[in-house]
């Protein structure tokens, strides 16, 4: 099945296109560029040679309320006339969301879009599925732009006050959710019109208490904090995506000795996990694999060891060298693929905590190279 997306470098779109990579190996992405929408000729080929559109690309936010309504209208027609030349007889999925209800440029151009093309896929016999969505949350949305929700853990983070306008309570969805409910629309050939429902309907003073309770728990303490819902450890993973790697690992542990030795406390949990540990060759190689949900932190007591972290979908990595002689921990975010390495002469042993038990037929664990 050959599928292309719009707007598959943005949040939806990235995470799609990245567990459709590691998850779907019998889709196949064929690569929709976004200068695709001024090229005719372009936009046209991927139409050709697709089963599926899926059309995530749109402006979220724009000082010019006018301008960001026609853009969002405009790339809708480009790919209603496009579907006309081509004679496309395939699946249009397309994003709505459930600001439809509310008169903003953005809720008219949703509205409007999802309008055109319902009234173009019975005229032009294309199978079409609108779906509205809530508010979506998650790892890398950009702060200021998609959600309440990313700007308050990076301004939390970067010692930044957030302030609450209106203390409404919002529809959320995760965007692990989101992601399962467009990939079960690749698969099923129906035609669609879709209100999701939502993962909670919390206040934004919730929302901001329990963010401000991980930075004080986890960011300034190094303790895992309990999770009462399926939410609350979403919007955990969420918060820790915002944390600058680099500037915040290592952590050293706090050790304590007297004539006996040395005693260090590794972890603090509230939850069930999964303890382990390895001893390491001198110049092997362990990891090498990231999750898209699971906590888990190494933590190196002997030994010398280099941990290399790179977020899916970039090259740059992000290497810490830690020390048996100073034990300290690196926790790894999901969707960055880590490895450890024994950079020593002896043996490295390093302790693994990780949230969840091990489950070889539903691991979350996904291998790629750092």
């Amino acid at each position: 099945m050959k599928i292309a997306i719009t707007g598959s470098d943005g949040f939806i779109g990235s995470h799609l296109s990245n567990t459709i990579k590691y998850k779907h190996q019998d889709i196949e992405i064929i690569s929709f560029r976004k200068s695709f929408f001024n090229n005719t000729s372009s936009l046209d080929k991927v139409i050709n040679e697709i089963d599926i559109l899926i059309h995530l690309a749109g402006i979220n936010r724009h000082d010019d309320q006018e301008y960001l309504y026609n853009q969002n209208i405009d790339l809708s027609k480009k790919i209603i006339e496009s579907i006309k030349r081509t004679n496309f007889s395939g699946k249009l999925i397309f994003a709505s969301s459930t600001q439809e209800k509310i008169n903003t440029a953005y809720g008219k151009a949703k509205k409007q879009s999802r309008d055109m093309f319902n009234k173009e896929a019975k005229k032009l016999d294309f199978i079409f599925a609108g779906l509205i969505i809530p508010n979506v949350f998650g790892p890398f949305c950009k702060p200021n732009y998609n959600s309440f929700i990313s700007t308050f853990c990076s301004n939390i983070i970067l010692n930044k006050k957030n302030i609450i306008k209106n203390n409404n309570k919002i529809p959320l969805i995760y965007i692990n959710n989101v992601i399962e409910i467009i990939i079960n629309n690749i698969y099923n050939k129906s035609p669609l019109k879709q209100a999701i429902k939502e993962d909670v309907l919390i206040s934004v003073s919730d929302v901001k208490s329990l963010i401000e309770s991980y930075y004080s728990i986890y960011f300034k303490k190094g303790f895992i904090p309990s999770f009462k819902s399926k939410f609350q450890l979403n919007l955990f993973n969420t918060f820790n995506s915002f944390i600058i790697l680099d500037q915040y690992y290592p952590k050293e542990l706090d050790q304590k000795s007297d004539s006996r030795g040395i005693f260090s406390e590794v972890i603090r949990s509230n939850m069930l996990g999964q303890y382990s540990y390895s001893i390491t060759n001198p110049g092997e190689i362990r990891g090498n694999h990231f999750h898209t949900r699971k906590i888990e932190r190494f933590t190196v007591i002997s030994g010398n060891a280099l941990i290399e972290l790179r977020k899916i979908g970039t090259t740059k990595k992000i290497s810490f060298k830690l020390k048996g002689e100073s034990p300290s921990y690196v926790d790894m975010p999901i969707w960055y693929t880590h490895n450890i390495k024994n950079i020593g002469k002896g043996p490295l042993i390093t302790l693994f905590w990780i949230n969840e038990f091990y489950d070889e037929n539903d691991s979350d664990t996904f291998f790629e190279k750092v």
